[in-house]
């Protein structure tokens, strides 16, 4: 072989090399972007998937996109993992030689996440449908609605139908779609059927079976669901096999992107509005405002997302209710009331001190109440101030809480125990009806509770000043010394003219003895207050007597 041969082999050699090592650079780049969620790996298609995702590419080409972007697809999970059925399931049907279901429950993604399902189904998130018999949705079904179907006042041009109006419309598009209603299945009796009806065992799968003969099938076999009561994410649903709750109420099908979750805006599907707006009131708060001024630096793709490790450029829903942090080995909870120390959604607030059940404890007594905690409000706290942590130094933190708390009690104080002890005083003494929403004052002690006083306590949890005080405690006392206690007032007055003198006299005892009390006096005039018009504020009327 000549030298110039030589020479010339050689340096092929090198190129070849030289390109081996560019090739091996660029597949770890490569890799280094896809752990970072800064390019897509290739799907892994399982082969018992490999029909669907053909099919589908054609049928619904969203659906694949989605899962293509996913962990699931990276990791080979494919669409019959998470579909796959029993053959006695309710909702289970054959499709092209599978056996599905469409409806994928908590009790379906526990086969892979059984902590995590184990964990949610103890949350208050998985128990939001017991709002089914709350006063919320008395309102939605009643007030707003109707229990039974109604004729409609005229015909709707353009429209040929002539049923009924539905009056449950309100619940099924507003209320249900948060927090989750029973999901029903179509049936030849025209009575659909759900859970309730199914009765499932601890596997899922209905005892009733004698009810499985009159669900309504298509032509494929594929059950047909109640559109009433279908689709629906809500967090709480109440499935057909038992389980509650909805995963892709937080972590979207069919991509499940951690991403999405990480974000605010994930959580504003339901935490926003009048009564409880936790995303706008973090929005105010500058953890809000650094988030939008720094949410390209904080790493939401990244394979994990650890608090003081992957970001700490501002927190999030996520990092301060569910996510892991450097104090506690990076642990995720899908029980976001891990961390709450206080409720700040009924009339009163209440420590949060849970028992074994995860309930809240409401016992009085010292000495029962600990004998019933499985989980202290202050043990709770020390989780969130893990979180607060990584940012705040102890003074912070504590002055913080200390300003938190302070609030809590001053609205209970002030507030909710005293309208509670009139609303209660009136009722008992049958001023007003059991029925709720037929009398004006109920209106009115529900605004200041629900919609006000959740504000103001919602935005003191938060460090959202507007919120507490002008879209919180500033509408709180105007509902309670305004309308609340002159309404009150107004019930008494008409009782006593209508013979009931003795009990309007004990309620009128009660709201004189709350006004009585030295943080409510200066709504009472003073004792010459009628030698001047420019006089101390008028005390909301007293009755005839």
């Amino acid at each position: 072989m000549s030298l110039k041969t030589k020479r010339i082999v050689i340096a092929l050699l090198a190129a070849c090399f030289v390109l081996s090592l560019l090739f091996v650079q660029w597949m770890e780049i490569l890799r280094k972007k896809q752990e970072a969620g800064l390019a897509q790996a290739p799907p892994l298609v399982p082969a018992s998937s490999k029909d669907c995702v053909d099919c589908h590419t054609k049928s619904s080409p969203g659906i694949v996109q989605h899962w293509t972007g996913s962990n699931h697809s990276k990791k080979g999970v494919g669409c019959v993992d998470c579909h796959t059925a029993d053959k006695d399931d309710v909702d289970a049907y054959q499709h092209y030689g599978a056996t599905i279901a469409t409806i994928v429950t908590p009790k379906d993604c526990g086969r892979c996440h059984g902590e995590v399902a184990a964990e949610f189904g103890r949350s208050h998130h998985a128990k939001a449908g017991n709002i089914l018999a709350s006063l919320d949705n008395l309102l939605a079904e009643t007030v707003e609605g109707s229990r039974m179907p109604f004729n409609p006042h005229s015909p709707t041009p353009g429209r040929d139908e002539k049923g009924p109006v539905n009056g449950m419309a309100s619940v099924r598009a507003g209320c249900q779609q948060c927090h989750g209603g029973k999901v029903a299945i179509q049936t030849t009796s025209g009575t659909p059927i759900n859970v309730d009806d199914l009765k499932p065992g601890e596997d899922g799968k209905p005892t009733n079976t004698a009810i499985l003969s009159t669900i309504v099938r298509d032509q494929n076999g594929r059950p047909q669901m109640d559109p009433g009561t279908w689709p629906n994410t809500g967090i709480g649903r109440l499935n057909l096999d038992g389980s509650r709750g909805s995963c892709s109420a937080c972590h979207s099908r069919h991509d499940f992107s951690p991403r999405r979750a990480r974000q605010p805006e994930n959580c504003g599907k339901c935490h926003l509005g009048p009564d409880h707006p936790q995303k706008e009131i973090y929005e105010e708060s500058k953890h809000g405002v650094a988030f939008r001024d720094l949410r390209e630096q904080m790493k939401l793709d990244g394979p994990t997302w650890i608090l003081g490790k992957d970001y700490a450029q501002a927190p999030t829903c996520a990092t301060c209710h569910m996510s892991g942090n450097s104090r506690n080995g990076g642990r995720v909870t899908h029980d976001p009331g891990e961390r709450i120390s206080w409720t700040n959604r009924p009339p009163i607030s209440l420590v949060m001190d849970t028992d074994a059940d995860h309930k809240v404890i409401t016992e009085k007594d010292a000495d029962k109440r600990r004998g019933m905690i499985a989980d202290s409000w202050q043990t709770k706290r020390g989780r969130m101030k893990e979180v607060c942590s990584h940012c705040h130094g102890d003074d912070f933190v504590n002055g913080f809480y200390k300003q938190y708390d302070d609030f809590v009690i001053l609205y209970n104080e002030k507030f909710a125990k005293p309208g509670q002890k009139i609303m209660d005083s009136l009722l008992a003494e049958g001023l007003i009806t059991k029925k709720n929403f037929d009398e004006k004052v109920e209106w009115s002690w529900y605004y200041l509770w629900h919609h006000e006083g959740r504000r103001a306590r919602h935005g003191a949890s938060m460090m959202a000043p507007d919120y507490t005080h002008w879209h919180g405690m500033y509408e709180v006392s105007e509902r309670f010394y305004m309308e609340l206690i002159p309404e009150a007032r107004e019930i008494v007055e008409k009782a006593a003219a209508s013979g009931k003198k003795e009990q309007a006299d004990r309620v009128e005892h009660v709201i004189a003895e709350i006004l009585a009390r030295p943080e409510h006096k200066w709504i009472e005039p003073p004792p010459d207050a009628s030698a001047s018009p420019s006089a101390a504020p008028t005390a909301p009327p007293a009755p005839t007597k």
